[in-house]
């Protein structure tokens, strides 16, 4: 392809690079914010985090709202292992890197993955957390399987084949430039 017809390419690229780091920023940042709460304010905070699930935050103990917290963070940092890598895969295209972007493929699979195991399994270790509290017969046992999850495995999904057509493209390069 010549320069005119890859221009289209290269920004759409940066663009995404610069939009996955956006994203990457935006969660380190509230990441920051929720550590920083977690640390001044413990119990407020996991009562906060119990009321946004729909659990109620009256007795909330100490360790359920060090466990809340302690999964969404968990959710945050592999969320921001999603955005690093789909970053890595941006610019080693930039630079016509093949190789380095097939790796951060198959990276970027791995982590939606196992973001999509530990989303099934915060669904129901979620509300177990937050009404452990509860009186026994109303504790929560919950376990769903929903558009979220159904989003985070198509894009797996997305994210292997892309991966396994990246390796191919490296391979197929490798062989264009012995050739040449």
């Amino acid at each position: 392809m010549t320069l005119i017809e890859t221009m289209p390419l290269l920004r759409s690229a940066r663009l995404m690079r610069h939009a996955l780091l956006l994203i990457l920023a935006t969660l380190i940042a509230a990441a920051a914010i929720l550590v920083v709460r977690l640390i001044t304010d413990l119990p407020q905070t996991g009562s906060s985090l119990a009321t946004v699930a729909g659990y109620g935050s009256e007795g909330l103990r100490t360790w359920q709202s060090a466990a809340l917290g302690a999964i969404l963070l968990l959710h945050m940092a592999i969320w921001g292992g999603v955005a690093w890598c789909g970053r890595q895969i941006f610019s080693a295209l930039l630079v016509e890197d093949v190789q380095a972007a097939s790796i951060a493929a198959r990276k970027t699979a791995s982590l939606l993955w196992i973001m999509l195991i530990w989303g099934i399994a915060t669904n129901t270790l979620g509300p177990i957390v937050a009404t452990w509290h509860f009186i026994e017969g109303q504790r929560v046992l919950a376990v769903g399987f929903g558009s979220a999850q159904v989003s985070t495995m198509l894009a797996a999904l997305l994210a292997t084949f892309i991966s396994h057509a990246f390796v191919l493209g490296a391979a197929l390069w490798q062989d264009h430039q012995r050739v040449i």
